[in-house]
């Protein structure tokens, strides 16, 4: 079943301005993989992976969100007479990209804190398998119910049930996440000199913020009166493509000046007072 998407009929502006947001938020992740393989070698090597994480996200994202821009283009044919586009027959546009995409790099961005918050060992281990295999529920969940959003958008007979009960049992594990993750950045944040420790605290905060818009923007199709309206699908994509840069690039860069901060204090003699205190406490 395709995204509701394919049921509308755009103007010139919405279908370029969703194009374009497509291209730039691909052209910010390939641009992001240069930055931070350039920049890896000003980390001590156990921070080093926090890099080379980030460069695996840009990659599956880059590539992702560049199939997102082919699909878009040939989804949709340019009618003169009207200046709008409408759905070419025999293709779809999906969003189903971006949840293949976000099974990559959700645990990948998690397993980053755990790095940079110095987890190792049976704690680290531990923390890793439950927020990892929290945030691929969280994302299966919401990959089987946005094939219900014509349903609840009401393109297709059926009551769209599943929209909200997929999309529900998501959030509730999101929550869980959130409360797992909190837990993991509270217990090892002290383990940071006091200059990388306000970074952590706002990659943290940072994150939080963009994965509820990102759930935020999986409702649209289900919220009745704007639910058919090309605008809110414009709105719904720049809501995706702020959250994809910031939840990915823009936290990259904090992690990565965490790490940074962190090796110079160390390198100088000024470790944190919490290192390895939690490691071998767990």
């Amino acid at each position: 079943m395709p995204n509701y998407e394919n049921f509308l009929t755009f103007e010139y502006w919405q279908y370029e301005v969703i194009r374009h947001a497509f291209s730039f938020t691909a052209a910010v992740f390939a641009a992001s993989l240069v930055y931070f393989a350039m920049t890896m070698h000003e980390a001590t090597a156990k921070y080093r992976t926090t890099f080379a994480i980030s460069a695996v996200v840009m990659v599956s994202a880059t590539i992702e969100l560049g199939l997102l821009y082919l699909m878009w283009n040939s989804a949709f044919v340019y009618d003169a007479a009207t200046m709008t586009y409408a759905r070419t027959e025999g293709e779809i546009f999906a969003n189903g990209y971006r949840y293949a995409n976000w099974l990559i790099d959700v645990p990948m961005l998690l397993t980053q804190f755990l790095v940079v918050l110095q987890f190792t060992g049976a704690a680290f281990r531990r923390r890793w398998i439950t927020l990892t295999a929290s945030g691929a529920a969280m994302i299966l969940l919401g990959y089987v119910g946005q094939y219900y959003e014509p349903q609840v958008a009401g393109f297709v007979e059926g009551s769209g049930l599943g929209f909200w009960i997929w999309g529900g049992l998501s959030w509730l594990v999101f929550f869980y996440l959130l409360y797992v993750a909190n837990d993991a950045v509270r217990a090892g944040r002290d383990s940071l000199v006091p200059e990388a420790r306000g970074l952590m605290n706002g990659a943290w905060t940072l994150l939080v913020v963009t994965w509820f818009m990102y759930g935020f923007a999986y409702m649209v199709p289900g919220v009745p009166g704007i639910n058919q309206s090309g605008d809110w699908v414009v709105v719904r994509q720049l809501i995706y493509t702020f959250a994809d840069v910031t939840s990915k690039t823009v936290f990259g860069l904090l992690l990565a000046q965490v790490a940074i901060r962190q090796s110079r204090a160390e390198q100088a003699g000024r470790i944190g007072t919490g290192e390895g205190r939690y490691a071998a406490a767990e």
